[in-house]
C-alpha cells in the first residue's frame, strides 16, 4: 500500500507516510485500516510525510471523496504536511483552505519544522518506510 500509518498514543500522534502513486482508494483504505487497528477517529497531532508520494487524483475528486467524512474522522486537529514537490504543495495549499474550521493544516519542507509546529518530539523510526 502506498500509504502507511503509525499511531503513538503517548504523543497523541498519527503519522502517515506516502510513497509512490497514491490513489483516492488508498486514502479510503488507510482510513479503514486505522479503524480496524483501533486508532481513534480524533487524533490531536497528525504528521503526513508525503515527500515520496504523488497523488493520482485532483482536488475535486478528493473533496467529493471526503464530503461525507465528519470533522472527527479527519483524524487530527493539527496536521503537518511534509512535502517537497511543487504540485503536491499546491494541492495541499488548497486542501488547507478546505478543511473544516478547527482543523489546522500547515505545510513544511523539513521534518524538524513540522515536529516543532506540532509540538511533539521526534522519535527515531517515526518516518521510516
Amino acid at each position: 500500500m502506498p500509504l502507511l500509518f503509525r499511531y503513538d498514543p503517548d504523543r497523541d500522534l498519527l503519522i502517515h507516510i506516502g510513497h509512490g502513486l497514491v490513489s483516492i482508494e488508498d486514502i479510503g483504505a488507510v482510513r479503514q485500516a486505522r479503524t480496524r487497528a483501533g486508532v481513534p477517529a480524533a487524533v490531536y497531532h497528525t504528521f503526513n510525510d508525503m515527500r515520496d508520494a504523488r497523488f493520482d487524483f485532483d482536488m475535486a475528486t478528493l473533496r467529493a471523496h471526503e464530503s461525507d467524512v465528519s470533522t472527527d474522522d479527519l483524524a487530527g486537529y493539527r496536521q503537518a504536511e511534509l512535502v517537497t514537490d511543487p504540485e503536491t504543495t499546491a494541492m495541499l495549499m488548497i486542501w488547507k483552505k478546505w478543511v473544516p474550521e478547527g482543523v489546522l493544516v500547515e505545510i513544511f519542507s523539513t521534518p524538524n519544522a513540522a515536529y516543532e509546529w506540532l509540538g511533539v518530539e521526534e522519535r527515531e523510526g517515526d518516518l521510516d518506510h
